[in-house]
């Protein structure tokens, strides 16, 4: 802030009026601030905001896709084999579980990019 020189009463008056209206306006700027800085503070945009970086990862993308392919599988092994009705229903399931994992794992990205092309196909 630069010092003027106040020869008067009208500049006087003058100049306190042109700090008061800095004063205001400082006031809401820090208002401002304040307020955006208690929104990075909140733990539900924090979580948020991680979250829509971990979905622009490929690798998150790859993993959490597998997560759900492996799920798929299961219960399909599980309903096909009937997992809960007998011992040998159970074995079988567990068995074709483990080799069905392997095989997502492994082929991920293959199985992925396969059954986008056969939706892209239908539509």
């Amino acid at each position: 802030m630069e010092n003027k020189k106040i020869l008067n009463h009208n500049d006087l008056l003058c100049h306190i009026s042109n700090l008061k209206d800095e004063k205001i306006y400082q006031e809401l700027e820090l208002k401002f601030k304040l307020n955006e800085f208690t929104k990075t503070l909140n733990p539900i945009s924090i979580v948020k905001g991680s979250i829509h970086e971990l979905a622009q990862d490929k690798e998150v993308r790859l993993d959490v896709a597998k997560v759900g392919l492996n799920i798929g599988a299961n219960l399909l092994i599980d309903s096909v084999f009937g997992r809960s009705k007998s011992i040998k229903g159970f074995l079988s399931s567990i068995l074709i579980e483990k080799i069905s994992s392997i095989v997502i794992d492994k082929n991920a990205s293959g199985i992925i990019s396969g059954i986008g092309k056969l939706i892209n196909k239908k539509a």
